[in-house]
């Protein structure tokens, strides 16, 4: 991935509300099909990076096609949903989390040997509950990361 664009500013309270309005189901949404692609047929991605502020750490979940490799939890924003929405349901399906979406951290471009393979629409989470069970439990794993400083985010900073 290369650099991220400058940070967005924080989400408006409305924002906010429409963004944690999301059905929480037992099974993952899979279809490449509804995937949201901007003009140039570039596939759009959404997830979150999920923060625990109060215990000064973040979540981290295992990658499915790269073994050993951990990430945030992302994936494709379908064509119902806004970026928000999708951010939300990724870190759902994939690491079980419920939270709120802070503000949009930046659009990160991902890329492999024919060019621009992907835009990763990525957000600030703070964590409001920490499921055991959840979507694609039995495909992940999860990792908690400690950090002393989080660079100023958590809480809208």
């Amino acid at each position: 991935m290369s650099a991220p664009n400058p940070p967005a500013p924080a989400l408006a309270q409305g924002q906010q509300q429409q963004a944690d309005n999301i059905e929480y189901t037992k099974k993952a949404r899979h279809g490449h099909g509804k995937d949201v692609t901007d003009d140039s047929g570039i596939r759009q991605v959404a997830g979150c990076l999920p923060i625990d502020p109060v215990n000064m750490r973040f979540l981290l979940v295992s990658s499915r096609k790269r073994p050993g490799a951990w990430v945030i939890p992302k994936g494709g924003w379908e064509e119902d949903e806004t970026q928000e929405h999708a951010a939300l349901r990724e870190t759902w399906e994939e690491a079980g989390i419920k939270g709120t979406i802070i503000r949009q951290i930046g659009v990160f471009q991902e890329r492999n040997k024919k060019g621009v393979k992907a835009h990763h629409w990525i957000y600030e989470l703070e964590i409001r509950e920490v499921v055991k069970k959840f979507p694609e439990k039995k495909k992940r794993e999860r990792r908690w990361v400690r950090s002393i400083n989080l660079c100023g985010v958590g809480r809208g900073a």
